[in-house]
Parts: C-alpha cells; structure tokens; sequence
C-alpha cells in the first residue's frame, strides 16, 4: 500500500521521520451515470458562464468570491505560502489525555509509520504515550488545508486522528428542541431492563454494511437474469406513549434488537 503523505513529526527540536496511510477505505459500490436511452456512460463539461462555451480544466483556476460577483484568484505558489506552519511536519503543541477530545471533533484517521532513520525515536514516543496513557495533539496541513490532529497509541502503531476546528461545528444552541418530559418510573425501569438484557462486548467485526452487499448481490443476479428476493424489515413509526412499556416488556423475549431479524 502506498503512503498518502510523507514529512516529519516535530517536537521541539526532535524530527522523526513518518510516513501516513490513509486508514480508511469505501466499501460502497461505486455507481456511474449512464444515459437512460442506450446506457451509455454520460460526462460533466466545465463551460464558462460568461463565454457560454466548453473549457478544458487547463483553463480553470481557484478564486474566492469576495463581493457578489467578484472574485480574487489564489495560485498554487500563494496558497502554499498561507500557513505559517512548516510544510510536511505534524508539529505537537501539546500532551492530553485520551479523553480530552469529545467525538464530535474526529474527522479521518491515519496510520503512521516511521520513516528511514526514524525508528528509535518513534518507538520512543510510542512507549512514553502506553506509559503515560496521554496522546499529543498536533497541527498539520494536509492536502492543502490546516489541521489540529490528536497523536496516539493503536497497537504497535501510532495513529494520527485528524480533528475539525471548533469553528466547524455548528454551536448547539442553533438547535432547537422541544421541551422533553420526564420519563414515569414504569417507563425508566423498563428501558433499563431492555438496556441490561442486550448489554455486552462491542465487536466492531460483528457489523457490516449490509446495504452495499445487497446492491452487489442484486447487480450480480440482475446479471445472471435472476429476480432478486424481496426482504424488507418494517418501518419504524412513533410509539403512542400508553404502549412504551408494554413494547418495552416484549423487547425483553426478542433474540436481538434489530427488528425483523431472526439470526
């Protein structure tokens, strides 16, 4: 597998040489646009407005419209210069806890490994992260855009967790709600008992996305001129509030949660 980023993790004047991969992959099918007529795969042409005509994408530049209908291009050169940040470095600003990043803060995952040369002090990092059970956090630009990112432990690696801003997150007051009542003692019990009685070990590789394995099972027996079986589980609808608890007291004899599965 080919690394996606090379550079350097910087702390204070120690450089250790790394290499990222990306640690995530699609498993989605990958659809193309076909026209409906002959099911001939259809393109996207870029056209200028103003000319009404078909450009190549060797006439397109990146520009930032700063008043409405007017626009200050950016060339490559000048948007290299706009971090302060050295290039291909992950800089640590910081050590934290493990905890100290809330979920909503997580963006994309990277492997990290070491680079020629870089080794001792990789390992040396890693081994001062399992003993303190900190992570480092850490700045980074990444295919051209400025990155707070959290450094940590994940088995015999360190994994890099790129982060959002906090300005990217819509702010929780721009959120309404409607006002909630509190649940009767009947009903909290019998939450809590479903909760007891479906509690367990999380396995990650017990779910898989069964949606894109139907969509490939269908392509490959719409192939073969096979029908394909219809299985559909039931639609979800709002509980009226008298039968919370008696629904609630049925979940309790069902084998698992998900509704009309019977593995």
């Amino acid at each position: 597998m080919k690394a996606s980023w090379q550079g350097y993790i910087d702390l204070g004047r120690l450089g250790i040489p790394v290499r990222l991969y990306t640690a995530t992959q699609s498993i989605q099918p990958k659809f193309v646009q076909l026209h409906r007529e002959d099911h001939s795969p259809v393109q996207r042409i870029l056209e200028c407005k103003a000319e009404q005509r078909p450009i190549s994408i060797d006439e397109v530049v990146r520009g930032v419209e700063y008043e409405p209908g007017r626009y200050i291009t950016l060339s490559e050169r000048e948007l290299e210069r706009t971090s302060p940040l050295p290039a291909k470095t992950i800089v640590i600003t910081q050590f934290t806890n493990l905890d100290a990043v809330q979920p909503q803060y997580y963006e994309k995952p990277y492997y990290v490994v070491p680079g020629r040369g870089g080794e001792r002090a990789y390992a040396l990092m890693r081994e001062v992260l399992v003993r303190t059970h900190m992570m480092a956090m850490a700045q980074v630009v990444l295919y051209s855009k400025e990155h707070i990112a959290a450094l940590r432990v994940e088995g015999d690696l360190l994994l890099l967790l790129v982060l959002r801003f906090a300005g990217e997150l819509v702010p929780r007051d721009h959120i309404r709600t409607p006002p909630l009542t509190k649940p009767s003692p009947a009903e909290a019990e019998a939450l809590q008992a479903v909760v007891e009685r479906f509690n367990g070990p999380f396995y990650m590789h017990d779910y898989h996305d069964e949606r894109a394995e139907y969509i490939r099972d269908l392509v490959e027996r719409k192939a073969k001129g096979l029908p394909m079986p219809r299985s559909e589980r039931p639609k979800p609808q709002a509980t009226p509030e008298d039968d919370i608890v008696p629904i609630l007291r049925d979940t309790l004899s069902e084998r698992r949660l998900l509704p009309g599965d019977t593995a």
